[in-house]
């Protein structure tokens, strides 16, 4: 991808981040922290602003499924491109267990959408378009008082599912830490 096609895409991505830091002031009930390593030697970090829907989706005796809402903004770097810019939105089910009055464990998955700023992460390693599906699969904690801290870790592939070949893809490993301000 040559420079000049990749500044819209940068600029439409510091847009998206702008939008996103004003509206997460009002929708996030809580902002995180995201590190992690992928394929093709790419190491990420990001911001996590993240809201959850205020009743279960289902509720059991001892388990009750929610629904989270994510938006992300992450950093990449990958040896062969190096400043990509990550930019998504995740609808993430999670299957919740109360452990007590302040803790409890989750397991979570969702399949989410992407916009990244390069799609050539290396010679063997081309994603093809800008727009890519990100499918999650984790395991969390959380504790405290109205659950305030939440940390876990989440398995996570990223791939346009086909709509334009090469459709190399890219999996990434990554721990998170959140806050809960609300």
């Amino acid at each position: 991808m040559s420079l000049a096609a990749v500044r819209p895409i940068r600029s439409s991505l510091l847009t998206a981040a702008l939008l996103f830091a004003g509206a997460g002031q009002a929708l996030a009930d809580d902002w995180g922290m995201v590190v992690g390593a992928g394929d093709e030697s790419a190491k990420k970090v990001g911001i996590i602003a993240g809201w959850d829907r205020e009743r279960p989706l289902w509720q059991g005796e001892k388990w009750h499924l929610g629904l989270r809402h994510e938006v992300e903004l992450g950093f990449w770097d990958v040896p062969h491109a190096s400043d990509t810019v990550e930019f998504g939105y995740s609808p993430i089910l999670r299957l919740i267990r109360p452990l007590g009055q302040h803790e409890r464990l989750f397991t979570e998955g969702s399949v989410g959408v992407r916009l990244l700023s390069n799609t050539r992460m290396s010679s063997d390693t081309n994603l093809s378009t800008a727009f890519q599906f990100s499918d999650m699969l984790g395991v969390g904690y959380q504790w405290g008082p109205k659950q305030r801290h939440t940390v876990g870790t989440r398995y996570v592939h990223l791939s346009n599912a086909g709509i334009k070949k090469p459709n190399d893809g890219m999996n990434f490993g990554l721990m998170y830490y959140q806050y809960k301000f609300r």
